[in-house]
């Protein structure tokens, strides 16, 4: 049995290019592996599984991405100010 393509079945609405991005389109095919009364409850729970813990990386890495962004933001600004500070 061959599986048709993902872009046979379902148009990609936008391009994935960030973390969240990636997050939406794993939400997504969650709320379909689980809505999909066709599939072998097994194979449903391993789906689930795997897309469920590829879904918390893909969380991580946006906090981890925020708190960097955050950071970088931080050390900017002090060394503006210390720069305003040293110029006579």
């Amino acid at each position: 049995m061959t599986r048709p393509a993902a872009s046979d079945s379902m148009p990609n609405r936008h391009p994935v290019r960030t973390l969240a991005d990636v997050r939406d389109v794993l939400a997504t095919e969650i709320e379909r592996v689980a809505a999909n009364p066709d599939l072998d409850p097994i194979r449903k729970a391993q789906t689930l599984a795997q897309l469920t813990r590829v879904a918390l990386r893909a969380m991580e890495l946006e906090t981890l991405d925020a708190r960097v962004e955050a950071i970088e933001s931080t050390l900017k600004f002090r060394k503006e100010a210390r720069a305003q500070e040293e110029t006579p």
